[in-house]
C-alpha cells in the first residue's frame, strides 16, 4: 500500500504529494483559465496549449488532493468518532481540501472550453445536432469490474493468503474485510445504476451527487496510491511503500482505485449527458 493509514502521527502524510505539485497545478490552472477566457469569440491562447495546461493541471491537483480522505477520517476521530488516530495535519488538510475544490472548478472550465471548441452552443454548451454522439455505457461496466480487485485481495488475505501480504503494514490486513466488501459492492452497484434501466428508479439528482462524490474520492485515493508509489520509486518522495518481490501485486490492486475513479467519472458524465433535460434556450 502506498500509505499506511494507521500511522498515529503526522507521519501519515509520508508519500503524499510534495508541495511543488500543488504549486505547479495552480500555475497550469491559471494558464488554462486565462487561456479559455473569451472563448465565445477568440481565446487568448491556441486551443491545444490551453487544453494541455488545463488537463495536466487537473491531474496534478488530483494528486495533490490525495490523502484528503485520511485527513477527514482523522478529523472525525478528533470529534470522537472511532476509527483513525485523532491526529491531523491541519495545514495539509486545508491545502488538500482546496485542491479538491480547485480541481473540480478547473475541470468544469476546461470541459466547457473544450465543448465550445468542438462547436457547442456558446451559451448553453449543447452539442451541434450534426456532431456524432455515442453512448459510453461500457464505462459503467468497466467501473464495476475495477471495483473487484481490492476487496478480493483483502478477502484473500483474511482467509490466510500470504502472497504480497508483506508489502503492507500488518494493521492493514487484520480482521475480516466486511467494510471493504460492502463499500466496493456499493460502488459496483452505483456504477451499474448509471447504465442499467433499473437505475432510473433512483432520483437523477441524488444519483449524480452520490456518483460524483464517489468518483472524486476514488480519484484522490487512487492518485495517492498510484502517483505516490511511482514518486517514491523515482526518489521524488520518501514514502512508506515497500517494494518487494511480490509488491507489484499490491500496487497494481491499489492502482485500480485510480482506474475505478476514472471509469466511474466517465460513466457519470455519460449518464448526465444522456439524462439531461432539454435546454430552455435552444430546446436541445
Amino acid at each position: 500500500m502506498a500509505v499506511d493509514a494507521g500511522l498515529s502521527s503526522k507521519d501519515y502524510t509520508k508519500g503524499f504529494a510534495p508541495s511543488w505539485v500543488a504549486a505547479l497545478a495552480a500555475l497550469l490552472g491559471v494558464v488554462a483559465t486565462f487561456g479559455a477566457m473569451g472563448w465565445p469569440r477568440e481565446g487568448l491562447l491556441p486551443r491545444r496549449p490551453v487544453l494541455t495546461a488545463g488537463w495536466c493541471g487537473f491531474v496534478l491537483m488530483v494528486w495533490s488532493a490525495g490523502g484528503v480522505i485520511f485527513d477527514g477520517l482523522r478529523a472525525l476521530a478528533v470529534l470522537g468518532v472511532p476509527g483513525m488516530p485523532p491526529v491531523v495535519d491541519w495545514p495539509g488538510f486545508a491545502s488538500r481540501t482546496l485542491a479538491v475544490v480547485a480541481g473540480a472548478l478547473l475541470a468544469a472550465t476546461v470541459l466547457s472550453y473544450q465543448r465550445a471548441c468542438r462547436g457547442g452552443r456558446t451559451r448553453c454548451g449543447r452539442d451541434d445536432p450534426a456532431s456524432p454522439r455515442s453512448s459510453r455505457r461500457w464505462l459503467g461496466y468497466a467501473a464495476c469490474a475495477f471495483a473487484l480487485p481490492y476487496p478480493l485481495l483483502k478477502l484473500y488475505w483474511a482467509l490466510g493468503g500470504t502472497i504480497a501480504r508483506s508489502a503492507v503494514g500488518t494493521t492493514s490486513v487484520e480482521g475480516f474485510p466486511i467494510g471493504e466488501i460492502v463499500a466496493f459492492a456499493l460502488v459496483g452497484l452505483l456504477a451499474l445504476a448509471l447504465v442499467q434501466r433499473w437505475g432510473r428508479l433512483v432520483p437523477r439528482r441524488l444519483l449524480l451527487v452520490v456518483a460524483w462524490a464517489a468518483a472524486g474520492a476514488l480519484l484522490t485515493m487512487g492518485a495517492l496510491a498510484g502517483f505516490g508509489s511511482l514518486a517514491q520509486a523515482l526518489g521524488l518522495v520518501d514514502g512508506p511503500a515497500r517494494f518487494g518481490s511480490d509488491g507489484w501485486i499490491v500496487y497494481l490492486v491499489y492502482g485500480s482505485w485510480l482506474l475505478l475513479g476514472v471509469a466511474l467519472g466517465g460513466a457519470v458524465v455519460d449518464y448526465q449527458r444522456r439524462t439531461r433535460l432539454p435546454c430552455g434556450q435552444c430546446g436541445r
